[in-house]
């Protein structure tokens, strides 16, 4: 049963995370407003549904009847609704507060990690819903024909973000964990608080799956000796052998303790996409369903928006991509390499927030080099203030210290004229961050289409 009001009322509702949560309330039967600083087919969807939406934040959104006023990691605490909420006595709280309150009594399936947690939550939710014809799901993206969130019934599969370390609150039944990596350190201030956190995590769910290729997660086993363990690495009680590139597929067999269990055409390119696959399997076992089933299920699943998306394959291959970080950035390399490997890749890379930079800029640097390509531009801030010193240059910089070509443009459009004159038919167009460079890929798919 919710531990919500009949009211709340969504501070930054246009997001991606907030705008799936506005839609789980709807679902519950209660009554949603929010606002936010930009209008957006989000909030028009919302206001479809039910939703009073507002454009701008002021205090005069919240009404007598608002009874909860909810908001997101990106907004401000000095934001103005947040302050008539706090001086009017209205109960404030943050977004993953609010919806482990509305979930109270279900049995909840938490994915966290560094990275692949959207691509690893949209593929267990959907194996859950696949095989039980049960289950509810919210993810923190969009997903081509399925909503980004369902209320449902039965298993509550949720995407746990880590940034600001309020997922160690939760209690989980299940925890599955992809990675724990060096990233949110603006919050942490370094890797051993970010770890200490994920172990206090897993030490408060039921049952725990660990990704025991990543040196973080595989450390997580000393908390929990009883975690089920998946990976490339065969010691891993769910594993895969014989994996084989084709363009956006990559087909392997499972093992599960070292019986075969079947072949998956997985249908996503890339070694990280595979582990994805393992840690969405291993969920699925820890719930108890039929791995066989799991596996046949996974011949089907939909990939959410931005993860290695092609937006355009008519002699050129443009691909759009939410990596933000090092690791990230090399995996997209990697399974753009491994699927397409008689292209050139021309990489356009939109670093995100200074803080991130400023630790990362040198490893960003190195991993671009692997590109034929890259243009760089200037940091997508993120609500961050600049740090003197740091942009875009540096990232450029490191790349050709590694041996790379890189240069370097301090906004989109000339990012896009200085890529335009590096392309030649038949090249993989890849364009990376977590910002607005989503822009530049459609209208350079756009572009190419047309033959401009």
């Amino acid at each position: 049963m919710t531990a919500l009001p009949d009211r709340v009322h969504l501070v930054g509702m246009g997001g991606e995370g907030m705008a799936a949560l506005a839609q789980l309330l709807l679902e519950a039967g209660i009554e949603v407003s929010g606002s936010d600083l930009r209008d957006s087919p989000r909030l028009a969807r919302l206001a479809t549904a039910g939703a009073t939406t507002h454009l701008g934040h002021h205090p005069d959104h919240l009404d007598g009847g608002t009874g909860a006023v909810v908001f997101s990691s990106a907004i401000p605490r000095d934001n103005p609704e947040l302050a008539a909420a706090r001086a009017r006595g209205i109960p404030v709280r943050p977004r993953l507060q609010a919806l482990s309150d509305l979930l109270r009594g279900r049995p909840l399936v938490a994915v966290a990690g560094t990275h692949g947690k959207t691509t690893t939550t949209t593929w267990l939710s959907h194996l859950v819903e696949a095989v039980t014809d049960q289950g509810g799901h919210y993810v923190g993206a969009e997903i081509p024909g399925r909503p980004s969130a369902k209320l449902g019934t039965g298993p509550f599969v949720m995407e746990v973000d880590e940034s600001d370390g309020l997922f160690t609150c939760l209690s989980p039944e299940i925890a599955v964990i992809t990675n724990v990596d060096a990233d949110h350190l603006a919050t942490y201030g370094r890797y051993g608080r970010l770890w200490r956190a994920f172990a206090h995590f897993v030490r408060r769910a039921g049952r725990v799956a660990l990704g025991v290729d990543d040196p973080g997660a595989r450390a997580l086993a000393a908390e929990r000796p009883d975690a089920l363990t998946f990976g490339l690495d065969p010691r891993a009680e769910l594993s895969v052998r014989g994996i084989r590139f084709c363009r956006s597929r990559s087909d392997f067999e499972v093992l599960f303790r070292g019986k075969t269990i079947g072949e998956v055409p997985l249908l996503a390119p890339g070694a990280h996409n595979v582990l994805n696959a393992l840690a969405a399997l291993a969920g699925g076992v820890l719930l108890g369903l039929p791995l066989r089933e799991l596996c046949r299920a996974l011949e089907e699943v939909p990939r959410p928006r931005r993860r290695l998306e092609v937006l355009e394959e008519n002699g050129y291959l443009v691909v759009d991509d939410y990596a933000h970080h090092p690791r990230e950035l090399a995996a997209g390399l990697a399974a753009l390499r491994h699927g397409w490997p008689e292209r050139r890749i021309v990489a356009i890379v939109q670093p995100h927030r200074y803080s991130r930079t400023a630790r990362h800029a040198r490893a960003f640097g190195q991993v671009l080099a692997r590109a034929d390509r890259a243009v760089v531009t200037e940091i997508y801030p993120a609500f961050e203030s600049p740090i003197p010193g740091v942009s875009g240059a540096q990232v450029a910089e490191a790349a050709k210290a590694a041996k790379g070509t890189a240069i370097y443009k301090s906004s989109l459009a000339e990012a896009m004229e200085a890529a335009q004159g590096l392309i030649a038919p038949g090249d993989v167009v890849a364009c990376f961050g977590a910002g607005d460079v989503w822009k530049l890929a459609r209208e350079m798919a756009r572009g190419l289409l047309s033959g401009a």
